[in-house]
């Protein structure tokens, strides 16, 4: 039995069938479901789908979107698709420039509001643009409030380690528990025997040719010769049985990727309807609706390949033709057959226009695509034309993370306003250089910014000169030069005042505040970060009052205000999280895991930490790793050199707020293994740079551990209070500061370093109950040289609290991974189900700060933990 469409039958795909009809019955009982359908291409993945959806009948509301195999993928393809469905809930909503989420949003709400189960089909994701994979993601978090099963299909085979698909499957696939992963296998050799039928067919050289591949299988056996050498001359052999007019049908199709209007097929092919049905009914293209397709991507390239560069070229071209004279032209595939034609004139027609549409819908990978198209072709444009070019390029780069690449197009675009004598678009081109520059080399950003202002002081005030002003007021704030930052705010402002740039006058009130918070009046920084928060919830603006959560929250970390600063950080990431500020919300959770550090909430710290996605901004993973780092020092747990050495390296070239904890970190180390001169010659570089800030916290910090290594004698000029009292000597001041902040490892310090046996004896209860042993070995070590009786020794082996405060199930399930057993085996080991074991598991992972079994394992072996031991 043939699927709808002439795909393959479906052989040996029962159980996946089962599957896929159980999420169903769980998204009718109010619980959606999402499952990731992996497998080559030509493997069945479609057919599997369609089948699904054929057997459903009218029990199931379906929307069906595909993914574009274009040269740049067309900005939300699928959605467009499933928006052609009257009864999406989205038709309405999906006009030109709308807002990317209020369309996740409005699809959401309808999958909410249906009486009907619904399935969602998205295909083909390999090809997905940024803003479908936004999407994925955004619908991934919120389908199990809806009575849905969304089903993404994607082919493994063809997504590397730098496959933008690749964080989105690890945010959805691997931490939730209504998203699951279903993989096609080949099909066997018996599977072969059925689908060959009649045909005198060497079944085991067909398995070996083809490796099960549906698609391939069935492309062979619909020849009449023998085995072909590959698919490719299966498909051709196909395409040349048929006569010339319905083979230039065929070639027509080939070069519109998914499918073509069959009357643009017939008037490309200069024939007529009758050869457009000789090709279906040859079963070499696929007719569907008013669209002619191949059955795979596979068989339309081996065609589009087989031409002549010539005769493609020139269907490309009156391709473009006959798109432009759409009532309303769909821009991406526009640009795509602009593109294919190499004629630089039609792809600057087109491909900037679909630059602009495709980042206005969020789908920034492509914009740069587009962009880098018409920057290839920029040889007979003018100078000022392509730096424009290159600037949004740089942009769009700078959006996706090619901080490198996006830096060589601004420094172009900056060379090519130089000679022009246009001052404002030379500014402008700095400004945006030296914002996508800071990444790469905070010193350069700032030489940069300077040149800019310089530049635009020659011209009458206006945006540019605010906009400048508030970069380096940006900069300044973050390598914590507080009199520069907030010099530069005022002249932002003012000048934003003077020529009515609302949004640069509010940007440059943000930085004033976030300034004030962390190197100044930290009372009025707070007080100005919310009223950019009132004004921003008035006017609707989410992105604004996301930002000023976030420097609140962090900001309010740093200067230890921590209930504050918890509370904002939560607050940005459920607004973050919301509107899939991905950046945002990693960047407020490495920063709480970074509080319960200090706060002593070590456990949590560490689960935090494990949580942050260590694939985006570097200051993330310093941030987050940086605090699991200094957790694992102060518990002597296993892994701390190591950690602190990469995070050594990966922190050289970022500002010294985002470095001097982890230098911090290894200066405390050094400390504790007795080596005193390392403890100096680690903390002094960052000292010296902490100096030369307003910094309070990282020069009371590092001063610190230039004082206990001796290096310094009296507290920094600016340190904090409470490190400018330890480093003095006036420990019960140190020690009410510290109670009062809620850091009890700090407290304890100043209570050892007193010298009083009631200090001493609190210190070492303090470090115990965290499970700083180290530290209270130190402590111990003290009283002792101070000759106090009745040291309290360290506890027994037996009664001392398990590493990362596992469970005694939880230790035993830990000594069977370091046996490389998988949850099935561990579960059938301890008599416990495979689901309970997978959560024993992930509550492993989480206590030890680790990402995976393998790392877990290794750090048991370090513990010394071995299969079973509690």
């Amino acid at each position: 039995m043939r699927t709808p469409g002439g795909d393959p039958p479906v052989l040996e795909r029962d159980d996946l069938l089962a599957e896929l009809r159980s999420y169903l019955d769980e998204a009718s009982e109010g619980r959606g479901m999402m499952a990731f359908v992996a497998g080559e291409a030509g493997i069945g993945k479609t057919t599997l789908v369609r089948t699904l959806r054929q057997d459903l009948g009218d029990a199931v509301k379906v929307l069906w979107g595909a993914c574009d195999p274009l040269s740049t993928p067309r900005p939300l393809s699928p959605l467009l698709d499933i928006a052609a469905d009257r009864d999406s809930g989205i038709s309405d909503v999906m006009t030109e420039g709308a807002d990317p989420y209020d369309l996740f949003g409005a699809l959401v709400a309808h999958l909410k509001s249906g009486v009907r189960p619904t399935m969602v089909v998205v295909e083909d994701l390999h090809w997905a643009d940024q803003a479908t994979l936004d999407f994925i993601r955004y619908v991934g978090r919120r389908v199990p409030e809806t009575k849905s099963l969304v089903v993404a299909t994607f082919r493994d085979d063809e997504i590397g380690p730098d496959h933008p698909l690749r964080p989105v499957l690890g945010d959805l696939a691997s931490s939730r528990d209504w998203v699951r992963r279903l993989k096609l296998p080949p099909l066997s050799e018996r599977a072969l025997e059925v689908l060959a039928g009649d045909r005198e067919v060497d079944v085991v050289d067909l398995h070996r040719i083809t490796g099960g591949n549906a698609f391939f299988v069935t492309e062979i056996l619909a020849g009449d010769e023998s085995l072909p050498a590959s698919v490719s001359d299966a498909v051709l052999a196909r395409v040349n049985r048929l006569d010339t007019d319905a083979r230039r049908v065929v070639e027509v199709t080939s070069i519109a990727p998914r499918a073509l209007e069959v009357d643009y097929a017939v008037r490309l092919a200069g024939t007529d309807l009758a050869a457009a049905e000789r090709s279906v009914h040859a079963g070499v293209v696929i007719g569907e609706g008013r669209f002619l397709r191949f059955r795979h991507e596979l068989a339309r390239s081996a065609v589009e390949e087989s031409m002549l560069p010539a005769r493609r070229i020139d269907f490309h071209r009156r391709m473009v033709d006959l798109l432009e004279d759409e009532v309303e032209p769909d821009l991406a595939r526009l640009a795509h057959h602009a593109v294919r034609t190499g004629d630089a004139y039609l792809v600057h027609r087109f491909a900037p226009k679909a630059a602009d549409q495709a980042a206005a819908r969020g789908a920034h990978r492509q914009a740069a695509e587009f962009l880098e198209a018409a920057v290839t072709h920029a040889g007979g444009v003018s100078p000022g034309v392509e730096a424009e070019l290159r600037m949004k390029l740089a942009w769009e780069l700078f959006i996706i993370n090619r901080p490198e690449v996006a830096s060589e197009h601004a420094a172009a675009a900056v060379d090519l306003h130089r000679p022009s004598g246009d001052r404002i678009a030379l500014g402008r081109a700095l400004s945006a250089r030296a914002r996508i520059d800071w990444n790469l080399s905070p010193d350069e950003a700032r030489a940069t910014i300077q040149e800019a202002i310089s530049v635009l002081l020659d011209e009458p005030p206006g945006q540019p000169l605010a906009y400048a002003y508030y970069q380096a007021a940006h900069f300044n704030m973050l390598a914590r030069n507080h009199d520069l930052a907030i010099e530069f705010c005022g002249k932002c402002i003012e000048t934003a005042e003077s020529v009515g740039a609302t949004d640069e006058r509010e940007i440059g009130v943000l930085t004033l505040g976030t300034t004030e918070l962390v190197t100044g009046d930290v009372d009025r920084g707070i007080e100005l970060l919310l009223g950019v928060i009132e004004r921003a919830r008035t006017r609707d603006d989410y992105r604004r009052r996301l930002v000023a959560l976030s420097m609140l929250g962090t900001g309010g970390g740093e200067a230890r205000r921590y209930p504050d600063a918890a509370r904002w950080l939560e607050e940005a990431i459920g607004l973050a999280r919301g509107f899939d500020e991905d950046y945002t919300a990693s960047y407020s959770t490495a920063w709480l895991a970074r509080i319960a550090f200090e706060i002593g909430d070590w456990d949590r710290a560490a689960s935090l930490a494990a949580t942050v996605d260590h694939q985006g901004a570097v200051i993330c993973r310093l941030t987050a790793d940086g605090a699991l780092a200094r957790v694992r020092v102060r518990r002597g747990d296993p892994g701390a050199v190591e950690l602190l050495e990469e995070l050594r390296h990966l922190g050289e070239g970022q500002e010294l707020q985002h470095r001097w904890p982890t230098t911090a970190g290894r200066a405390e180390l050094a400390w504790l293994r007795g080596e005193m001169a390392k403890v100096e010659a680690t903390a002094r570089p960052d000292f010296e740079r902490a100096l030369n800030t307003d910094s309070p916290w990282a020069k009371g910090e590092m001063g610190f551990w230039m004082w206990r290594a001796g290096g310094i004698d009296e507290p920094p000029e600016g340190a904090a209070e409470p490190w400018a009292r330890h480093i003095a000597g006036d420990w019960e001041a140190a020690i009410r500061a510290w109670q009062a902040l809620g850091c009890p490892y700090e407290e304890a310090m100043a209570r050892a370093d007193s010298g009083t046996e009631e200090n001493l004896r609190s210190a070492l209860d303090i470090f115990q109950r965290l499970g700083a042993r180290p530290a209270a070995d130190w402590t111990r070590q003290l009283m002792r040289e101070l000759g106090i009786e009745q040291v309290p020794p360290r506890p027994r082996e037996a009664t001392r609290v398990r590493p990362a405060m596992l469970t005694a199930r939880q230790m035993e399930v830990l000594g069977l991974v370091t046996e490389g057993l998988t949850d099935a085996e561990i579960a059938e080991r301890l008599f416990i189900s495979p689901k309970t074991a997978g959560h024993h598991v992930s509550a492993i992972l989480r206590k030890l700060g680790v990402r995976s079994r393998t790392e877990a394992a290794a750090a048991a072996l370090k513990m010394g933990i071995a299969s079973g031991s509690g």
